[in-house]
C-alpha cells in the first residue's frame, strides 16, 4: 500500500459533499403531486407574492409558487432573480412573513428555484402560515 492509497479520490470527495447539499434541521411538507416530474414544468404548489423588505412601505417584487414548507423555511419557484442573503416577504391573503433566502438555483432561463428560512422562530406564526397554505392546497 503506497502513503497515496489512503486518500479518497477528488471525484469521489466530490460525489459525497454533493449529496449532503441538504442541511435542513426540520422536516419540509412537499406540495408537489407528483416529486419526479420536472420541476420548470411542475404546476402544483400554492401562489404567494413576493414584497421587497422595506421600513416604509413594501412593493411588490412578483409571484412566487411554493413547493414546499416546514418549520425552517419554504422552497418557491419563481421568475425573480434573488440574491442568497436577500429578505422579503411572502404574502399569502394579506399574511405575511419575513424570509431570508438561503439557497438559490438557476431552473432554466426564466425560473429560479429559492430555498427561504423564516426570520421569525414564533413557532405559532410558523404555524399560521403553514396553516394558510394548506387551504390553498384543497
Amino acid at each position: 500500500m503506497s502513503q497515496f492509497d489512503e486518500f479518497i479520490p477528488t471525484e469521489n470527495h466530490r460525489q459525497l459533499k454533493e449529496e449532503n447539499h441538504e442541511n435542513r434541521q426540520h422536516v419540509r411538507l412537499s406540495l408537489r403531486k407528483r416529486e419526479n416530474e420536472n420541476l420548470a414544468l411542475a404546476c402544483d404548489g400554492v401562489t404567494v407574492t413576493l414584497l421587497h423588505k422595506n421600513w416604509l412601505q413594501s412593493h411588490k417584487l412578483g409571484i412566487a409558487n411554493i413547493k414546499d414548507i416546514g418549520f425552517g423555511g419554504v422552497g418557491l419557484i419563481t421568475a425573480i432573480s434573488l440574491d442568497k442573503g436577500q429578505e422579503v416577504y411572502i404574502d399569502i391573503d394579506g399574511y405575511r412573513m419575513l424570509v431570508k433566502i438561503s439557497r438559490t438555483k438557476t431552473i432554466n432561463s426564466k425560473l429560479n428555484f429559492l430555498g427561504a428560512r423564516w426570520i421569525s422562530t414564533d413557532e405559532e406564526k410558523i404555524i399560521s402560515m403553514i396553516n394558510k397554505i394548506q387551504p390553498a392546497l384543497i
